[in-house]
């Protein structure tokens, strides 16, 4: 990736982030082109602040239609963008963030894409796919040097999980400077140094084990101390797998029957049945709704946090799932498949 000098504007603009993230930081996202795959309304939120932070290019991959309930929940959209194409409703509110990146909307269904396509990003973006294209994409990217992130809201219960391959990255640390104390001193004299580090990230397959495929999800079975919203997070992905969408309330009932055939079964995979007890009786409940907004709006801003800190090679990244607890709203972060 070819780093791009900031110009005069783009410097005076970005005035704040360079004193938070510093000037190399600030340039390499000057260089960054971002795919985002879907703009619901997690979609949104992750554009608003990847946009803000000054990346070089962003395209929006979205294939939908405006609907009366996603009109709603996406800020980026206006009265009466129902029944017209989401990625050019989002644009007019996404380009008024921030004028200087360059914007391009695609309105093609993302699994229609070819491997090539997904070659040209810096870093991809993606949330409402099911399992099978996101793996499908993993596969490119780390053929192609590309990193990815997925993520997804359900309800009040959202995560991510990320593939940022063998990433550098570096921190700023105080340090006290060793010199020798002199009678009544107290303070020490303090340095920032630079401190590098790298995370081997797996690829998604070995992270994303779900039923009835030909993946062994041994490496996983070994922690058994594992955060158990993590199995809820396949779950649900199985379940839009199976259905071809999120549990809905119109339909609660059978789709509760479902998630807890699917749930068992991963139970069953991953030889957990312990967590029957220590799983609440009605966690599924707290799925339905589609995207609750002030859940994306969290989700969301730590999505656009990990872009930033991927590209910038800034701080350490989250390695490689975060989970959004739906009852205590934390934010929890486990280490899958390394």
């Amino acid at each position: 990736m070819a780093e791009k000098q900031l110009s005069a504007v783009e410097a005076e603009l970005y005035d704040r982030q360079i004193r938070l993230w510093g000037i190399e930081s600030q340039e390499k996202l000057r260089a960054a082109n971002v795919l985002l795959i879907n703009i619901r309304a997690l979609g949104s939120e992750i554009a608003k602040n990847i946009l803000l932070s000054g990346i070089n290019s962003l395209t929006i991959l979205d294939d939908g239609t405006v609907t009366e309930e996603e009109q709603q929940k996406n800020f980026l959209l206006n009265k009466g963008s129902v029944g017209n194409p989401i990625a050019d409703e989002v644009l007019i509110k996404a380009q008024a963030l921030n004028p200087l990146v360059k914007i391009k909307v695609d309105k093609q269904p993302p699994s229609s894409k070819d491997s090539s396509y997904f070659k040209n990003f810096t870093i991809i973006v993606a949330t409402c796919i099911k399992t099978d294209l996101l793996l499908k994409i993993d596969k490119v990217c780390r053929s192609s040097n590309v990193k990815l992130i997925y993520g997804d809201v359900f309800g009040t219960f959202g995560f991510s999980v990320a593939d940022f391959l063998d990433h550098n990255y570096h921190e700023d640390q105080i340090k006290l400077a060793g010199k020798k104390r002199t009678h009544g001193e107290k303070d020490h004299e303090k340095t920032t140094i630079k401190v590098q580090g790298v995370i081997n990230y797996p690829e998604l397959k070995k992270v994303l084990i779900l039923p009835n495929t030909k993946q062994s999800a041994d490496s996983i079975k070994k922690s058994k101390r594992r955060n158990e919203l993590f199995y809820i997070m396949l779950a649900l992905m199985e379940f839009r797998n199976k259905n071809n969408r999120n549990p809905a309330i119109e339909s609660k009932e059978g789709d509760l029957k479902t998630l807890e055939t699917i749930k068992a079964d991963i139970f069953q995979l991953y030889e957990v049945d312990e967590l029957k007890t220590k799983l609440p009786a009605d966690i599924f409940e707290l799925v339905f709704g589609e995207e609750v907004v002030p859940v994306c709006s969290v989700v969301g801003g730590v999505i656009a946090q990990e872009v930033i800190k991927a590209v910038s090679e800034k701080e350490v990244p989250v390695n490689n799932i975060f989970l959004f607890d739906p009852i205590t709203f934390d934010g929890k972060e486990e280490a899958i498949g390394a």
